[in-house]
C-alpha cells in the first residue's frame, strides 16, 4: 500500500516534467502585434469664412398712412374691411352728402347773383364815367357807383369761396384709397358720426419694407449700418435676400435686453407685413482654415485635432472659431493643406498607429 501511494505522489510530476520538456521542443510563443485604428482623412482648406450673428424678428411696412376724415358727417357706407386688397382711387367710406350738396346749391345760386348784379353795375360805371367827360353826372354819383361795384367785387369772391368750399366738400364725402395696399385697421363703422380730421383707416402698402431684427446687447456694439444681411421668410419658402442693414436702435430693452437692427427695402416678391422673418447678418469675413467637424475632438489636454504622419498620428491643439454646417473653423493650431484624422479620431490618442481608408469603406 505504501507503495502505491508513493507511485501516486510521484505521477504528476512526472507528468509536469514531461510537459516542461515537450515546450523545449517546440516553437517560441507569438510576441504582440501592434493595434491600428482605420481611419479616413481630410485635408485642411483655407477659404473665406462669414461670422453670422442670426436673429428672428418681423416684417413692417415702411410706409402705412393713416386715412383721415375731411369733413364732418355721418358715414352711409364703409366700403372696405380688414385684410382686404385696396388701389389707389378705391372708394373706402362715404359721408351723408346731402348739407353739403345743400350747401353748393345756395352757394352756387348767390354766386350767379352777384355775377349778374356785378355786371351791370360794372355797364353802370362805365356810363357814368362816359358821362361825367360831359359833366352830365356828378363826381359824387361816379364815386357811389365805383363804391357800390368794388363792393359787388368783394361780395362775389366770397360766394365763390364758398361755393368752392361747398363744392369740395361734397367731393370730400367720398372718402378714396391714396395708395394701393391693404387695410390693416377700421376704425370707424357705418352710421358713425365723424369729424373732420378723425383718422379712419390705416393702410399698409407692400411697395417698400422694414425689417425689424432683435439682436442681444452683446453685438450691439459691433454692429453698423452697411452690414449685408440674408434674409427669409416662411411667407415665400426658398426665397432668399441679401440686403443691408440702414438703421441701428441700440436702446437695450429692459424686457428683452436687445437692441435692433433696421433694414429697409423693396417687396422682393409677396412678403408680408407682419410676417417674421430669420436674418443672418454678416459680423465678419476672413480668410480661415477649415476642416470637418468630426476631426475636432475634446481631450484633457483641450480641443485637438490629429494630424496624419505617415501610419500614425501627433496630437495637435487648436482654437475653434465658427462652425460652419459640417465644418469649423480653426483660428489657431494647424495649417492650410494638412491631413487630420477625420471618421476615426475620437478612437485616437497621440503617437497612435493607424490604417487609412477610403471614404464609404
Amino acid at each position: 500500500m505504501r507503495s502505491m501511494f508513493l507511485r501516486q505522489r510521484r505521477y504528476p510530476l512526472l507528468l509536469a516534467v514531461a510537459a516542461l520538456c515537450a515546450c523545449g521542443g517546440g516553437e517560441p510563443p507569438a510576441q504582440n502585434v501592434e493595434r491600428r485604428v482605420s481611419i479616413t482623412v481630410a485635408t485642411a482648406a483655407e477659404r473665406p469664412v462669414q461670422v453670422i450673428e442670426e436673429s428672428i424678428g418681423y416684417i413692417d411696412t415702411l410706409t402705412s398712412p393713416m386715412v383721415a376724415a375731411e369733413v364732418a358727417g355721418r358715414l352711409v357706407e364703409v366700403a372696405v374691411e380688414v385684410g382686404q386688397a385696396v388701389e389707389a382711387g378705391d372708394v373706402l367710406a362715404r359721408v351723408e352728402a346731402v348739407d353739403y350738396q345743400n350747401e353748393l346749391r345756395s352757394t352756387g345760386a348767390e354766386t350767379a347773383r352777384l355775377e349778374a348784379l356785378l355786371e351791370n353795375q360794372r355797364r353802370v360805371v362805365a356810363r357814368y364815367r362816359s358821362l361825367g367827360k360831359d359833366r352830365f353826372v356828378s363826381e359824387t354819383a361816379l364815386d357811389e357807383a365805383e363804391s357800390q361795384l368794388k363792393a359787388l367785387t368783394e361780395q362775389l369772391s366770397t360766394a365763390r369761396a364758398r361755393r368752392d368750399i361747398a363744392a369740395r366738400g361734397v367731393h370730400k364725402t367720398v372718402l378714396l384709397a391714396p395708395v394701393n395696399g391693404v387695410i390693416q385697421q377700421r376704425l370707424v363703422s357705418k352710421g358713425t358720426y365723424v369729424n373732420n380730421g378723425q383718422a379712419l383707416f390705416q393702410i399698409a402698402t407692400r411697395a417698400m419694407l422694414r425689417v425689424h431684427l432683435p439682436l442681444p446687447e452683446t453685438v450691439l456694439g459691433r454692429l453698423r449700418p452697411g452690414l449685408t444681411v440674408h434674409l427669409t421668410t416662411p411667407t415665400a419658402p426658398g426665397q432668399q435676400v441679401t440686403s443691408t442693414v440702414t438703421e441701428l436702435r441700440p436702446m437695450v430693452s429692459s424686457a428683452t435686453r436687445a437692441g435692433e437692427a433696421i433694414v429697409e427695402l423693396p417687396n422682393p416678391g409677396d412678403w408680408a407685413p407682419g410676417a417674421s422673418v430669420t436674418g443672418r447678418l454678416v459680423m465678419e469675413e476672413r480668410n480661415s482654415v477649415v476642416v470637418p467637424a468630426i476631426s475636432i475632438i475634446l481631450r484633457p489636454a483641450g480641443t485637438v485635432a490629429y494630424v496624419v504622419d505617415g501610419d500614425k498620428v501627433r496630437q495637435a491643439k487648436v482654437e475653434v472659431g465658427e462652425r460652419l454646417g459640417d465644418e469649423l473653423e480653426i483660428r489657431s493650431g494647424l495649417s492650410a493643406g494638412q491631413r487630420v484624422a477625420a471618421d476615426g479620431a475620437a478612437y485616437l490618442a497621440d503617437g497612435a498607429a493607424v490604417t487609412v481608408r477610403e471614404e464609404g469603406r
